[in-house]
């Protein structure tokens, strides 16, 4: 059993010495305006304990804002008091002088109220996750005295609806009150370090697959600090904010504002051909515009060596770091629209390999806002959501499927063998209670979810079990297509299909990213959202980052895309076929 006591020692230094100091009335009022055109910090000189002063001060900004109940319900301008004490704490030369700076900061918040519903935080079998709060109760660099208050605050929180984080009516977290400050498209020095210490404490609290990103978060705030106080301009600040999104790994997660930086540096223009990895090749698929010659210059089963006499490998190292997804194939599959198949001007001088032979072509880019990326997720829009393949095999695409077709879609495939369900798309509609129990023999679950909480931050505990009912209506094989294209609801929608006997899933990783998001702000009017959810099928088995469960890999070849074949489809109706 893990938890934190509270020793009486720690009540009685923090009494005596809250009472030496209180920050002025004014600075008590979320009204606060004195730091809205800018932090007034212009330059950090960036040494060891300077890192070490900005991570303490990070880490205890975040905890104080969802913990100190006088923080947490909003009785300050959170975002001006982090330039209150930044100075301060910037001049400090060690980690005695930093605690004395902090304290003195903490003692001026007051004192919290006894919380006589606060419990300690105990692991057992239904946690998932329990909270980190980095270095502030290590005593490797604050006081005694510190911590001792700190551990005060932390089983004396704020046990209320907060002012900047709530739980929505689903269970994932609201960031509430959260200033996107749209004008300062480059932050200066304090304002930087906000969006570094906001992002960093909003996973390090509400983010249900933190254990997950592949590193330790607590490292990640020190190695970003260096790179926030340096941006150079509004570019490098951009892609420095980017990137950290990128480190939690979640296809839910990147920049989705309409960013004028970012779309300067990734450029207006696109080439106007679908492309598309297959293994660690870049090959053309198909067409979003049928312009400017573009179906004689490239073909389907074209592989790209180089654009603009770069090698795709080189371009893929280059631009992975800016490229958020939970997996590898899923950061493929967003490369070639989002970096590679853009420019600054209308040139993709391509160096290709087509039927074993080199040649180099040119392709005329078009503006960005003119291409119909819609076809990667629905090629054939005006195709019906529901048919007959045969007189054996019905074919389901989802994200055409409206749930007043199911009547429809039982009568038609009565008499089949078997059904199609081809999840390369986001459905249309939410089908899990609709079209799932037409398939399954049995009630039962799919999945298991972890959700966050506002009374105890960084506590993920598994408190809900979804599961579908049975109409047994349909006996037949039901095969599930899915690849990279696969996100989100398309994956809880397989994860309900799968727990039907008759289901088998081929493809190859789908997206990685399930759960409802939630969004966040970040200063220069930068959007992004996370995963707010976890989402487990019932044996416990992950699906963020390794999407969902597959019994058969299937994946396209360049051979199959020459001759415009779909090859999971081919295999799909084998299976259903028994061949």
């Amino acid at each position: 059993m893990d938890m934190l006591q509270i020793r009486p020692l720690f009540i009685t230094v923090f009494l005596l010495s809250a009472g030496c100091r209180a920050l002025p009335q004014s600075t008590r009022l979320t009204g606060d305006t004195t730091f809205k055109n800018g932090s007034r910090i212009d330059t950090v000189a960036i040494n060891k304990q300077q890192i070490v002063n900005l991570t303490a001060l990070g880490q205890l900004w975040g905890f104080l804002k969802y913990h100190h109940p006088a923080v947490a319900k909003g009785n300050y301008n959170w975002d001006a008091e982090l330039f209150r004490i930044m100075p301060l704490s910037i001049k400090t030369r060690d980690n005695k002088e930093l605690s004395n700076v902090l304290e003195k900061w903490v003692d001026g918040l007051g004192v919290p109220a006894v919380c006589k519903d606060c419990t300690a935080i105990v692991k057992d079998t239904s946690t998932k996750l329990l909270p980190d709060y980095g270095m502030l109760f290590t005593n490797k660099v604050l006081s005694a005295s510190l911590t001792n208050k700190l551990t005060y605050i932390l089983n004396n929180r704020n046990s209320a609806p907060g002012y900047y984080i709530d739980m929505a009516q689903n269970g994932n977290p609201a960031f509430l009150h959260e200033s996107s400050y749209n004008k300062m498209t480059y932050p200066d020095v304090g304002y930087r370090l906000l969006c570094l210490f906001r992002y960093w404490n909003m996973i390090n609290y509400f983010y249900p697959y933190k254990y997950a990103i592949g590193e330790d978060w607590n490292n990640v705030l020190a190695d970003c600090i260096p790179k926030f106080v340096t941006s150079a301009n509004a570019t490098d600040y951009v892609l420095n904010t980017l990137a950290l999104i990128a480190r939690v790994h979640d296809t839910h997660a990147n920049i989705w504002s309409m960013n004028a930086t970012i779309t300067a540096y990734k450029g207006k223009f696109a080439a106007p051909f679908r492309a598309k990895f297959i293994g660690d090749q870049l090959v053309v698929v198909g067409y979003y515009n049928d312009t400017l010659n573009v179906k004689k210059l490239v073909k389907p089963g074209d592989i790209i060596e180089k654009i603009n006499g770069q090698g795709v490998g080189t371009l893929v190292k280059k631009y992975l770091p800016y490229t958020p997804a939970s997996n590898y194939a899923t950061q493929l599959r967003d490369l070639p629209p989002q970096f590679l198949l853009r420019n600054t001007s209308t040139i993709f001088n391509l160096d290709m390999v087509r039927d074993g032979r080199k040649q180099n072509v040119t392709v005329t880019g078009i503006g960005r806002g003119a291409i119909n990326y819609s076809i990667d997720a629905d090629p054939d829009p005006k195709a019906p959501g529901y048919y007959l393949i045969n007189d054996q095999i019905g074919y389901l695409f989802p994200g055409r499927y409206h749930n007043t077709d199911l009547p429809k879609i039982e009568e038609l495939f009565a008499k089949t063998k078997g059904i199609i369900i081809d999840m390369r798309c986001y459905p249309s509609e939410f089908m899990p209670f609709t079209f799932v129990p037409y398939i399954k023999a049995d009630e039962s679950s799919f999945a298991k979810i972890t959700k966050g909480s506002a009374r105890d931050p960084g506590l993920f505990v598994f408190n809900e079990t979804e599961t579908t009912p049975s109409l047994k209506l349909y006996k037949g094989k039901v095969v599930v297509i899915v690849n990279s294209t696969s996100q989100s609801q398309a994956e809880y929608t397989t994860m309900a299909f799968q727990s039907s006997p008759n289901v088998t899933v081929i493809g190859s990783q789908t997206a990685g990213a399930d759960g409802d998001v939630s969004a966040i702000q970040l200063p220069g009017g930068i959007s992004t959202m996370i995963s707010g959810l976890g989402i487990y099928y019932p044996d416990g088995t992950e699906t963020q980052r390794k999407g969902v469960k597959i019994n058969e890999i299937v994946q396209p070849t360049i051979a199959g895309i020459k001759s415009g074949k779909d090859e999971l489809l081919d295999r799909a109706k084998a299976i259903i076929m028994g061949e």
